[in-house]
Formats: C-alpha cells, structure tokens, sequence
C-alpha cells in the first residue's frame, strides 16, 4: 500500500480566480500570487494517484483568515472523500487563529474528516498567540482519536515563501503540553527528530509524534531519511508529497540514495500511515 500524507486540492471557484481571494488573505497570496503555484481540484489529484501508483492521499485545503472560505474548502475536501472513497482521505483544514476554528473542526470531524491540517500561519510562526489557538484543536484531535497535521519548517537555511521565524523549543513544548495528541509534523518537523538523541524525556514526549517528507528534496540532502530512520526509528516517517509541488518518483530518487532498504521504503511510503489512520493494506 502506498500513501500520501500531505497533498492540498481546492475548489473550482479559487482555481478559477485566485486572485479574487487575495484580499485579507496574506498567507494565501505569500504562496500563491505567483501563477507557478499550481491550485488543482480532486480529480487532478485522483488521476495523479493512479499514475503514480498511489492508493490514496490525505488532502485538505488552506488556512484561510475568513471561515467562509475556510468552509468552502473543508466542504470540498470532505466531498472529495465521499466521491472518491479511499483515494482522498479528507483533512479539515482551520485556521488556528480564527475564533471558528474549533467549531469547525468539529463540524468536519463529525462528517468524517480524518484528522486536521495543514494547521499553519505562514506569517505568524509558531508564536504564543498561534500556539494559544493550536491547543484546543490539539485537545479535540486527542479526543476524536485522530491526528493533526502541523506545519513546521527548519529554523535555519535560505528564506523562501511561506518560511517563517520557528523556534524548535517553541514546538517542542506545544507537543509536550499534549502527550495524548497524535501529531504529524509536516517537512521533516524542521529537524525536530534530531532531539530524539537526547538522554532523557524527549523520546517520551515525541512518542506520538510523525513526520512527513513534505519538500523535502527541496530541503534536506538525502540522506536526511538515513539520520530520521536511525535516531526517531523507523516507523516514524510517513510520506508526505507537498502534491502538487512535487511526485512520488522525486522522494524515491533520494530514498534510493539514502540506501533504505525495501521494508524500509514500503514503511515509509504507506505502511506507517496505514498504522496511523487504522487502514487495511491494499490486497494483493
């Protein structure tokens, strides 16, 4: 079986006139005023997936300021997965910000999302206030029994959109005030495995955390999966493409030059998340 856990779709009415939702939406314009920022919708994405030989994907869409919008998408992603069962997993996406967040996040976990993200403010960081609206979605996720997709990015390196000032200690704590919340940490959790080779207490705070190889290879040198595999353990790493930004043969090219062995690779690009969501390997 083989999995995404990261992929974003939108609804035709953006895909048709981004521009038309740039206004009072600055994270949304840092990442997609530029036309070479591909928007797709569910049926790209499902085509995709049989090309590729992707069973299914997490998909969901953006955290937008405006709820109106922030429903739109959780209505498509969520109509996604009734229109193709078991291709897209849908996700509800909130903004952490928004004083609708948990409400609506309640209102798509009751329609059968599978869990929440991309939870991200591209502008704001990982700061107290963002942290503040991440705990009750946090809370609600280790409730529903399901997980929440963060997003993360490496505190050091070159500047690109959407990167922001993110203190590792700050991330570290929100997962630590949560032990019963189960977390994917989206792009490699800026580097937040290398703790795991701390002496005491991080490997038992970071005991329900995953990461995602999300833009990776526009990150990290491969062997980055080498290093996660053998300080966080194998089982920690679950394939995130960033689709449409990048495709499946990309992570397998740095997979291969990682010098991971099959039931490594078979692990990280579906068997770990199969485990995660409860899901039934693909027959063979």
């Amino acid at each position: 079986m083989i999995l995404d856990a990261h992929t974003h779709i939108c609804p035709p009415a953006i895909r048709g006139d981004r521009g038309a939702f740039f206004r009072g939406e600055d994270d949304f314009r840092l990442l997609y005023e530029n036309p070479k920022s591909r928007l797709i919708g569910a049926t790209e994405l499902v085509a995709h997936l049989d090309q590729a030989g992707i069973d299914g994907a997490c998909a969901f869409g953006f955290p937008w300021a405006d709820d109106g919008h922030t429903r739109l998408c959780n209505d498509y992603a969520l109509d996604a997965g009734e229109r193709f069962p078991g291709r897209v997993l849908p996700f509800a996406c909130v903004n952490p910000l928004s004083p609708g967040a948990v409400d609506e996040a309640e209102r798509c976990l009751a329609a059968g999302a599978r869990g929440l993200g991309e939870i991200a403010t591209y502008g704001a960081g990982l700061g107290p206030e963002v942290r503040s609206g991440i705990r009750p979605l946090a809370a609600l996720c280790a409730e529903a029994g399901v997980p929440l997709l963060l997003h993360t990015n490496e505190p050091v390196g070159h500047s690109y959109p959407g990167k922001s000032g993110m203190g590792l200690a700050d991330l570290y704590q929100l997962v630590k005030e949560h032990p019963a919340t189960t977390w994917i940490l989206a792009h490699w959790g800026g580097g937040l495995f290398a703790y795991h080779l701390l002496r005491r207490e991080v490997d038992q705070v970071l005991a329900r955390v995953f990461y995602d190889t999300a833009a990776g290879p526009f990150l990290y040198k491969p062997q980055v999966y080498r290093h996660l595999l053998d300080i966080a353990g194998a089982e920690r790493l679950v394939f995130g493409s960033d689709y449409p930004l990048l495709g499946l043969p990309r992570y397998r090219q740095d997979m291969d030059a990682a010098g991971l062995t099959a039931a490594e690779v078979a692990a990280v690009t579906g068997g770990n998340l199969a485990r995660l969501l409860g899901l039934a390997p693909v027959a063979a």
